[in-house]
């Protein structure tokens, strides 16, 4: 891992995986950092974070999947080293997809295998239903979809598990108490990393807990995360509600994979994805909680791999 110097105001300098380059690009009037690099370029992958954190959550899988893949990792739109709008309108799943297509269009990539996690899945499924035509599978890491989780878990669900789903809409409390607030930050936090013991303790031993906080702590990161999810309910349930009405469902091979600790455990995860796909929906337990690729390195690096390998098989 690496530090780059890109001059950003308020932005601490980007981390980076070994043997990549970050760099920027203004996609759609916002400007994004990425990183990219590795192997054979006519097998790319798309490497898309969850929440409170970067591209650097892959950094434990990456050097094998560089290996044989050319490998381009963007921090996702209003995280990381990426530039943050401050309203609701500008963080949709689909302009976040968006971004993602405008950035491979840029680069040259037609075809692409995307491997995502929590936050970065939601905006994976999104790009699969609208840029079909780019997309030859996608793995879903420890996601539930949104509308499953606003419109089908219990109480006793959302109250134990995704209370913070609903709290981030208890405005303007959540902003006073997030907002510009560095203790509060990092109490919220460190609440959502110790939801896997032991988790915090290698982000610390890789060097990079202090980089998410850097990035999580930046004047106005806290109000996108808010805007995130409050985008996720207002904007894109009822859009993918409508898409699901009308019979549209992702047509491209799924991976669906969640932690035997994490957020998907306690609902039945495969067969929730299975009900929204026309193609292959296979689905494992990884057995360790939320951070598949940060904690399970070796489970969670094989199943990605065979799982690669068999999309890009089916073209070759």
């Amino acid at each position: 891992m690496a530090s780059i110097t890109l001059s950003t105001p308020d932005l601490p300098s980007p981390m980076v995986v070994d043997g990549l380059e970050g760099t920027y690009a203004d996609i759609n009037g916002t400007r994004i950092f990425y990183v990219l690099g590795g192997g054979d370029k006519t097998k790319p992958l798309v490497l898309v974070h969850g929440l409170f954190q970067t591209g650097m959550m892959w950094r434990r899988v990456a050097p094998k999947l560089m290996e044989g893949h050319y490998l381009t990792i963007p921090d996702s739109h209003g995280y990381g080293m990426s530039e943050k709008p401050a309203t609701m309108e500008k963080l949709t799943k689909k302009l976040q997809a968006q971004d993602l297509h405008e950035l491979l269009l840029l680069l040259g990539v037609k075809k692409c295998v995307m491997l995502s996690h929590d936050r970065g899945a939601r905006i994976a499924r999104t790009f699969a239903m609208d840029y079909l035509e780019m997309l030859l599978g996608v793995s879903l890491m420890d996601m539930l979809t949104t509308e499953y989780i606003y419109q089908e878990t219990k109480p006793t669900q959302a109250g134990s598990h995704h209370w913070n789903q609903l709290f981030k809409f208890a405005s303007p409390m959540v902003e006073d108490l997030l907002d510009r607030k560095e203790a509060n930050t990092r109490t919220y936090v460190n609440n959502f990393y110790k939801r896997s013991p032991g988790f915090m303790d290698i982000l610390k031993e890789d060097g990079v807990y202090g980089y998410y906080m850097d990035c999580t702590l930046v004047p106005g990161a806290m109000i996108v995360m808010l805007n995130d999810y409050r985008a996720a309910y207002h904007i894109d349930v009822p859009r993918i509600q409508k898409t699901l009405d009308k019979g549209e469902r992702i047509q491209v091979p799924v991976q669906v994979l969640w932690g035997s600790q994490g957020n998907a455990s306690r609902s039945p995860a495969i067969d929730i994805f299975k009900a929204r796909c026309t193609n292959t929906a296979e689905g494992s337990e990884v057995q360790l909680g939320h951070y598949l690729a940060e904690e399970a390195l070796e489970e969670t690096q094989k199943l990605l791999l065979q799982v690669v390998n068999k999309m890009y098989k089916v073209v070759s």
